[in-house]
């Protein structure tokens, strides 16, 4: 693999992109170029927040911490305006000693097995969309 920089969030591990759905985006070739992009999503969340309207949603949401102090699904109550902890580091110590696994269930078979934090869903076993596919 080439030597690169991911953007990731502290809590999940979970690879952070400004661009939607693009691996290739996710890769940073200088960590000033990194540093750039993290530097955008968080103009652009606070820029979302901001301009936010009753039930919609906006880009980097995901990203913000909700009043009970958690993100996505588990997340109640209105954003705090604060965003979970980011941090930057090159792809050999991601890869190899920061990224998480999930322990998901074959919709087929019914079988546990683990897959990465990062597997999008139409490429996980676990997913409708990739037995569809």
């Amino acid at each position: 693999m080439t030597q690169g920089y991911v953007i990731y969030r502290t809590d999940t591990t979970e690879i952070v992109s400004e661009k939607d759905y693009s691996y290739t985006g996710q890769i940073h070739k200088t960590e000033g170029h990194a540093k750039a992009s993290l530097t955008r999503i968080k103009k652009k969340f606070a820029e979302g927040l901001k301009s936010k309207r009753p039930y919609g949603t906006f880009k980097f949401e995901g990203l913000g911490i909700h009043e009970n102090g958690k993100t996505g699904r588990q997340a109640e109550g209105e954003l705090t305006g604060e965003m979970v902890e980011m941090k930057i580091i090159n792809t050999d110590t991601y890869f190899n000693n920061i990224e998480a696994q999930e322990e998901v269930t074959n919709m087929m078979t019914g079988k546990k097995f683990k897959q990465s934090v990062n597997t999008p869903g139409f490429m996980s076993p676990s997913s409708e969309t990739y037995w569809s596919m």
